[in-house]
């Protein structure tokens, strides 16, 4: 019978995941576990999240596997492709793999550049995102104006949910990064939100709920105009992007 992953305790499920590394990555040096298990936040759907470290790979890969029953979800590198991946997080304004290596707890048989490499990731974790410049954040007020205006008019439901959902991630990244915080995705983006501004992380969470649940828009239009306000509003007359001068291709068009 399958185990729910969610419902292991920490000390299980580390010591599951020692037997996993070392059957099926035997060369590894360590690997970081991380994710909601070890968080003590399972649920029956949870896996187990670890960053496998070797002296040297051929290239970074993901592998996913159900051992003993639990599912593991494995990123595999060495310290080159950890660090690529690292700086990838950091570009992207979402610490993905910069949150794993910094909460993961090390095992395996060479852990000696676990603590090192994890003094890294907080250091990142701390100094947050880049901050962005005027340009980038007009271009996300200007994406986001233009979806604001489409779910303020009268629509089909199924087209009211899929501008919702994508200005549930696009409201949501400008909130954190217009305040140099680091955004995230899916079930991270409430988390981050609320971490931020308890206060405006609830009315976004209420807002988003209400339009998904209700099909009312209201709550969501003046959270966004409450976020603007301090952004100059909605962006759209006058609003002009260039594009870079080598964007051009000679010659006939494929086809």
């Amino acid at each position: 019978m399958a185990l729910v992953a969610g419902s292991l305790s920490r000390e299980r499920a580390l010591s599951l995941t020692e037997r996993f590394l070392a059957e099926r990555f035997a060369d590894a040096d360590f690997a970081f576990v991380a994710g909601s298990i070890m968080r003590g936040t399972g649920t029956p759907s949870s896996d187990i999240d670890l960053v496998v470290l070797h002296s040297a790979l051929p290239h970074a890969h993901r592998r996913s596997e159900v051992f003993e029953g639990v599912p593991f979800e494995a990123l595999v590198h060495d310290e080159g492709t950890l660090r690529w991946f690292l700086e990838a997080d950091v570009k992207a304004g979402r610490p993905v793999l910069i949150r794993m290596v910094t909460e993961g707890i090390p095992i395996g048989p060479r852990p000696q550049r676990a603590d090192e490499l994890r003094r890294e990731t907080e250091t990142l974790l701390v100094k947050g995102p880049p901050q962005l410049d005027q340009d980038a954040l007009d271009r996300m007020r200007y994406a986001i104006s233009s979806l604001l205006t489409d779910l303020a008019d009268e629509r089909p439901e199924f087209e009211r949910v899929a501008i919702g959902s994508a200005l549930y991630q696009a409201l949501g990244d400008f909130i954190l990064r217009s305040n140099g915080q680091w955004s995230g995705a899916g079930k991270w983006l409430p988390r981050q939100m609320t971490a931020f501004d308890p206060v405006l992380g609830d009315a976004f969470v209420e807002a988003f709920d209400m339009l998904f649940r209700e099909g009312e828009a209201k709550l969501v239009l003046d959270c966004a105009e409450q976020v603007f306000a301090a952004h100059g509003g909605l962006l759209f007359d006058g609003y002009r992007a260039d594009a870079l001068p080598e964007w051009r291709k000679w010659g006939r068009s494929a086809g």
